[in-house]
């Protein structure tokens, strides 16, 4: 019997490399409210928990909010520009259906540009469920989300697997109590150990059997 019927993907730094068209849009936005700008480097380290928190990063606090506004609108009109997929993401989703693994997304992304990122790269129909940060009251690294997913598709979180590229994923797997892998592909580093650690997608398959 297979011990995995459960897939979820962080999205940033997971399944896709959005970093380029995070920092096209923090850019425009610190260029027309502060005169400058600030190096991709440095805006893929701020990704991971959310806008806001990535924002809070460049902006006062005073700031933040009409900041927020302004990011979103950018990144709504534009979701995606340079954002790909990860070299062997497609082909494992694909490896995975044939499996008949069931596929789920949740990510700390608004969830409305999440579904647009996800169709405009044709990546939406792989996935069962997909469930952004602004759809619960709590988003990663609490386990609502991940548990919410497996309460959807009736699956018990031990046949789960979370794979996320930072302890933000790491530890919402964890305390969803499935088990973590982490993608060395992405932005972070966790300071937490997981599970199983990953340097290319295709070895999810090989966890799965």
């Amino acid at each position: 019997m297979r011990s995995i019927d459960l897939v979820i993907f962080d999205l940033d730094g997971t399944l896709v490399d959005s970093a380029p068209d995070i920092a096209i849009h923090v850019n425009r936005l610190l260029q027309e409210l502060k005169g400058k700008t600030v190096t991709l480097e440095e805006v893929r380290k701020g990704i991971g928990e959310g806008a806001k928190t990535l924002l809070s990063n460049f902006f006062d606090h005073d700031e933040l909010e009409q900041a927020l506004e302004r990011f979103l609108s950018y990144y709504r009109a534009e979701p995606v520009i340079y954002t790909s997929p990860y070299e062997g993401i497609m082909e494992t989703l694909q490896g995975l259906r044939e499996r008949r693994v069931l596929l789920a997304v949740a990510t700390n992304k608004p969830h409305d540009i999440t579904l647009s990122v996800l169709e405009k790269l044709g990546m939406l129909d792989f996935f069962h469920e997909v469930i952004g940060a602004d759809l619960l009251p709590e988003k990663k690294p609490s386990p609502i989300p991940l548990l919410e997913i497996a309460k959807r598709l009736k699956v018990e979180p031990i046949k789960a697997l979370m794979v996320g590229d930072s302890t933000t994923d790491i530890e919402a797997g964890m305390r969803a109590g499935m088990r973590t892998a982490y993608a060395t592909w992405g932005y972070k580093l966790p300071n937490i150990t997981p599970d199983y650690t990953l340097t290319h997608p295709y070895q999810i398959l090989e966890l799965i059997g």
